[in-house]
């Protein structure tokens, strides 16, 4: 199928700010550039700089360590820079906060990456006003039952779409509630991260999403709990485990404040991971297959 072919399926669609409509998709044909900093920014930068050199003279071994991990980091920036930056499509089926904790790690340089594409299971997530606000494409998939069969996307199609149109490098499926279709499991794999609102192998499986999920968590009497970004296969939250983060759970929570606890830290590893996979730097261990994260600032250490 050609990308002509694909701008006039009414199942696609651009963002504008008169509302989401069934209009035509084109292909961008430029990229938000990351916005300059502010002098005030600048201005905070030099200070900073002049403490750590007034600090180095002190002596002090803690303050060189944290001189030389700032050598690494602006190091890893250079690297960075000198690659392009991956083209990233996010699925979202809600209001898609860790999309938006993805696109604020990619303002600040953190993911060298940008997000080209949102697909989205409903015309009413959320998350499409968010994308439309940034003049980011959306695209419908698989669409609501209010579709004719002729208006939409197969999978296949799907796949193609994003490979050949948008170029796309990773898939985030931040709030997705369908499963992927195997085609695209296969194209992506390795590619696609997924992040389950508890700790898996516990608590996932088809329907275990949102609000079930934390009832299930409390309801267990489970003492521990906890976001898992796992890479994305052909079942429910079955994919291969690359980062879990640990919150110990009080009896007297509700599973309304679990999923308060539990959501700040998926915007805070769900960035993590996918700046790691962006730059590369996940490995897997012969053994098992598990996915290992190497270290920003050290290449010898695995996590």
């Amino acid at each position: 199928m050609t990308s002509s072919s694909f701008s006039s399926c009414a199942s696609c669609f651009l963002q504008n700010h008169q509302g989401v409509g069934g209009g035509r998709c084109s292909r961008r044909t430029s990229r938000q550039s990351r916005p300059s900093s502010s002098s005030s920014r600048r201005q905070r930068r030099v200070l900073f700089l002049r403490v750590c050199a007034a600090q180095r003279t002190s002596g002090n071994d803690d303050d060189l360590d944290e001189d030389e991990d700032a050598t690494k980091t602006k190091q890893q920036h250079q690297r960075n820079e000198k690659k392009p930056k991956k083209n990233i499509a996010v699925f979202i089926s809600g209001g898609g906060s860790n999309m938006r904790a993805v696109h604020a790690a990619c303002e600040t340089g953190e993911i060298h990456g940008q997000i080209s594409l949102v697909v989205t299971s409903s015309y009413n997530a959320g998350g499409v006003e968010w994308a439309m606000d940034r003049d980011v494409p959306v695209l419908l998939y698989p669409g609501g039952k209010d579709l004719e069969e002729s208006e939409r996307i197969s999978p296949s199609e799907l796949n193609e779409f994003l490979k050949n149109e948008y170029k796309i490098d990773v898939v985030l499926l931040a709030g997705y509630l369908r499963l992927i279709p195997p085609e695209l499991c296969r194209t992506f794999e390795n590619k696609m991260l997924n992040i389950h609102p508890a700790l898996l192998p516990a608590f996932g499986g088809r329907g275990m999403h949102g609000a079930k999920v934390h009832e299930a968590v409390v309801n267990s009497g489970a003492r521990f709990t906890g976001p898992t970004v796992h890479f994305v296969n052909e079942n429910f939250d079955e994919g291969k485990i690359v980062a879990q983060r640990i919150i110990g759970i009080d009896p007297s929570w509700t599973a309304e404040e679990v999923a308060r606890r539990v959501l700040k830290e998926e915007h805070e590893v769900f960035p993590e991971v996918v700046a790691a996979l962006c730059d590369d730097r996940i490995e897997f261990r012969e053994t098992d297959g598990v996915g290992v994260i190497i270290d920003k600032m050290d290449s010898n250490k695995r996590y």
